[in-house]
């Protein structure tokens, strides 16, 4: 699989962390989009739903999406997910989260 450096535009290997060609760090380019996954209405259990979230953050950060939008819910998982965004913030693999202000069920997660 192979990724394109946003800066100027050269394919690489999914693997190289910077471009060739212009010496661009290429996992920290995005293109400010957001890409929104639900986690938590499809009868998931609390350890399914966290296993979701962890292979949506994982397929994110491989591509140019800055954010992920997580609905959560409201209740367990919720509290489970926050939980784990804590501890990926800690160790680096996000870089924030937030509640969204308006809406409790879903969870706004930065990537790059």
């Amino acid at each position: 699989m192979q990724k394109t450096c946003l800066n100027c535009g050269m394919i690489v290997d999914q693997y190289v962390q910077h471009c060739p060609k212009c010496d661009n760090a290429l996992d920290v380019q995005h293109d400010g989009s957001t890409i929104t996954v639900d986690i938590a209405h499809q009868g998931e259990r609390v350890h399914e739903a966290l296993e979701k979230m962890q292979h949506e953050i994982d397929a994110a950060r491989a591509g140019v999406a800055m954010n992920l939008r997580l609905v959560v819910g409201s209740g367990l998982i919720r509290n489970e997910v926050l939980l784990a965004l804590r501890d990926s913030e800690f160790r680096g693999d996000i870089k924030s989260f937030a509640a969204e202000p308006h809406n409790a069920g879903a969870v706004l997660v930065r990537l790059k």
